[in-house]
């Protein structure tokens, strides 16, 4: 899901292709490989600068658009127009079907009758596949945005998976399950505390992504120090195994040569 070699290198485009028609053709690749959430990542990454702080407005499109791309599940998902007009009127632009038409045909942006994720976002915030391939996001700003995300996704997940079980339960118990009654009153007593915590770890997540936007320099030279700290803690652990190594091979040689004494 890292895809961060996203950027167009020169060496890979033909010099009879034109700079255009090059990021249509890297663009397509990606529509047609990378699944929804990557795309969203991708485009996240690109702009990191522009939603360092605001991230979870593109995640939420996300889930929206694979509800209507439920036909694909489990493989690259693109909505048809119809699915297209269906998904654009869920956001609130209500159009006439001929202002629908030409939306999917301006969304559409390698003119496969299909829209990709990718496509709908460069669309809805006004970017071109160039803007995306020649991008050249912070590393510290993406390293904060990543850890948000992926503590975003791990809340956002967890009350998904409690709600679905709640509602679950909750059937069973109407339709007299005795264990689901029983198993529902437990969820129902147990203690918000653990969700809350975690609730705020994402936002203090999010607040240290916003931060970061501020002085992505300084950022810059945090990550730098946390990794040269990383490598001395495990230059001096890996020492401190080999010591213990030559000092066990040494005392195993001490209680051999005992035994011929």
């Amino acid at each position: 899901e890292n895809n961060r070699d996203c950027f167009l290198s020169s060496s890979l485009v033909p010099p009879t292709m034109s700079e255009e028609e090059a990021f249509l053709k890297q663009f397509h690749e990606l529509t047609v490989t990378q699944s929804v959430d990557q795309q969203a990542m991708s485009f996240l990454r690109a702009f990191v600068g522009e939603f360092q702080g605001k991230f979870e407005e593109v995640l939420k499109l996300a889930e929206e658009f694979k509800k209507f791309a439920e036909s694909m599940k489990g493989k690259i998902q693109e909505l048809d127009e119809f699915e297209t007009h269906r998904f654009l009127e869920k956001q609130g632009d209500a159009k006439t079907a001929q202002e629908m038409r030409d939306a999917f045909k301006a969304i559409d942006i390698n003119s496969n009758n299909k829209v990709a994720f990718l496509e709908y976002l460069l669309f809805v915030y006004k970017k071109t596949p160039k803007d995306l391939f020649t991008a050249k996001p912070n590393d510290a700003l993406v390293a904060k945005l990543e850890k948000a995300i992926a503590d975003y996704k791990a809340v956002f997940t967890a009350k998904q998976q409690k709600s679905d079980k709640l509602a679950e339960l909750e059937k069973r118990a109407s339709e007299g399950d005795v264990k689901a009654k029983a198993e529902l009153k437990h969820m129902q007593m147990q203690d918000p505390a653990k969700e809350t915590k975690d609730e705020m770890g994402a936002l203090h997540a999010k607040l240290a992504a916003k931060r970061a936007l501020r002085n992505p320099a300084e950022e810059e030279q945090k990550m730098y120090e946390m990794e040269q700290q990383r490598i001395e803690e495990e230059k001096r652990a890996k020492e401190e195994e080999e010591k213990r190594a030559r000092e066990a091979s040494k005392q195993r040689l001490k209680d051999k040569a005992s035994l011929w004494k």
